[in-house]
């Protein structure tokens, strides 16, 4: 691990991240902010933590075709405190694994619906950007590139249906176009394909596909006020702020960093709160990290539940997670939970 360049890159944009987010901070104001937050803010934060895990659950379930409920709660969260203490975002191969050992659900198939609900996720992002940065005053450029952003999360989508509308002749056609070419494995990208297609079956219903929508509304919805009752706990928190610290956060954490994206989500949340709403640098910087840590720690704690509830060791999942990390962690898009 500490030989892969990625590691060494994603530890060296953390740490000028949080360089960048604490600059100009005064500790003394920083520490007197923490010690005067109102803390009982942050019980309801976590119990629509919870809610939103179990929404995350139940979307997971349906996409894996109806899993128990308690063992796809469980194994989420055994991949989000992977993903919170671990590099390259091998919790989600994790969860896969736990859900392969568990459930009849083979383990490849779990993976291809971590890629659908990341797809999900990323859109619902995307989206969300548009929405606010047409309501917020923020920079022409911003809301130039988030109309953009909209719009090419349209096209993608739209070619992700058509693709999985015909998945016969693309993948028939992927294979022509990379059995010419020597150095690809045409028969391993075709397989992924058809895993990633696999995913989409389950909503391809119009019904199905209605229920995963509102369970998404949800997740994103119940993030929002995860964010919001945190805020409360340092200032008057208003939806809009709350709304653009999530999806920038998001958007940042698509940028290879430590686990957890420590210093970059820190960071841009602290942009989303200074930049457009003057929110100060002190509160914003501790919101952003008691928010994000906060989460964290939740979910390794819930993790911890979550492997002594289906009866497997961290170092267990860890090491069966790193064995099957070859190759299967560039299918999954990186996107942080709901953060």
């Amino acid at each position: 691990m500490i030989k892969n360049w990625k590691f060494w890159l994603g530890l060296a944009i953390s740490a000028i991240a949080l360089y960048f987010t604490l600059r100009g901070i005064h500790f003394d104001e920083f520490a007197a902010t923490l010690a005067s937050a109102q803390i009982l803010w942050l019980i309801p934060a976590f119990f629509t933590l919870l809610l939103t895990l179990s929404l995350r659950a139940i979307r997971w379930s349906s996409l894996m075709g109806g899993t128990p409920f308690r063992i796809t709660f469980h194994a989420l969260n055994v991949g989000y405190m992977l993903n919170s203490i671990l590099p390259f975002r091998l919790g989600e191969i994790g969860r896969a694994y736990v859900i392969g050992e568990r459930t009849a659900v083979r383990m490849t198939r779990a993976l291809s619906t971590v890629v659908v609900e990341r797809i999900i996720d990323l859109a619902s992002i995307v989206i969300m950007f548009v929405i606010f940065a047409q309501f917020i005053p923020m920079p022409p450029q911003f809301s130039a590139a988030a109309l953009t952003g909209g719009g090419v999360v349209i096209v993608v989508l739209l070619a992700s249906i058509l693709a999985i509308w015909q998945s016969d002749a693309v993948e028939t056609l992927l294979l022509r176009i990379t059995r010419r070419i020597p150095r690809l494995n045409g028969d391993a990208m075709a397989r992924r394909f058809r895993d990633i297609v696999g995913g989409f079956q389950v909503i391809r219903s119009p019904v199905k596909l209605a229920y995963n929508l509102v369970l998404t509304v949800g997740i994103w919805g119940t993030s929002l006020f995860v964010a919001f009752f945190t805020m409360m706990a340092f200032m008057q928190a208003r939806i809009d702020q709350m709304g653009l610290t999530i999806v920038l956060a998001n958007l940042g954490g698509a940028i290879p960093s430590a686990p957890g994206g420590l210093g970059v989500v820190q960071f841009f949340a602290k942009q989303a709160l200074v930049i457009p709403f003057q929110v100060p640098e002190d509160i914003a910087v501790a919101f952003a990290f008691v928010w994000s840590l906060g989460q964290q720690l939740a979910l390794i704690a819930l993790g911890i539940v979550g492997l002594l509830q289906v009866g497997m060791t961290f170092s267990n999942v860890a090491t069966n997670t790193r064995a099957r990390t070859d190759g299967a962690e560039r299918q999954t898009p990186h996107i942080e939970i709901g953060k």
